[in-house]
């Protein structure tokens, strides 16, 4: 390996290009692991798709050593909702390795930066439990009724 890349970390906007990794990062998960991501399928083609149409939307990508650990999304701006909605998926090779903290500051950063006041999260009750939620700084404020998920928001 490249002793460059040894301790590189980088975090970067997705690309339609990307597609082939992100779908490769989803399907290596456990169906367990990734029961809870629905933002898109799991198929090239159509994450592709969801990631040349973007326009305010914001999809990065967090690489250890060149190859892609995770992903953090902030949805909703390409709808016209003033309050965006976060999302992430680490490979569950790398749970419990902080990088779903760094995608929430970077998310957080960027919203600020946006203008946006909060951000919003989405979140099955068996994916993080609300002490978790809590400790991330964010205040739970109803459930959904179609998935049970549970809606929380982050004041910024």
């Amino acid at each position: 390996m490249n002793h460059l890349l040894q301790h590189d970390i980088t975090i970067r906007p997705l690309l339609a290009e990307d597609a082939r990794l992100v779908s490769a990062l989803l399907r290596a998960q456990p169906p367990e692991y990734a029961r809870f991501f629905y933002a898109f399928g799991f198929d090239e083609e159509e994450i592709a798709r969801v990631l040349a149409a973007r326009q305010l939307d914001v999809y990065s990508g967090m690489f250890w050593q060149g190859r892609l650990a995770g992903f953090f999304m902030l949805r909703g701006w390409d709808a016209g909702y003033e309050v965006p909605s976060f999302g992430v998926l680490v490979d569950q090779k790398f749970r419990g390795g902080r990088f779903m903290r760094l995608s929430l500051e970077i998310a957080k950063l960027v919203c600020r930066l946006s203008g946006a006041t909060r951000l919003m999260a989405k979140i099955h009750p068996d994916n993080v439990s609300p002490r978790g939620a809590r400790k991330l700084g964010f205040v739970e404020t109803g459930v959904e009724a179609g998935t049970g998920n549970v809606l929380y928001r982050l004041d910024l």
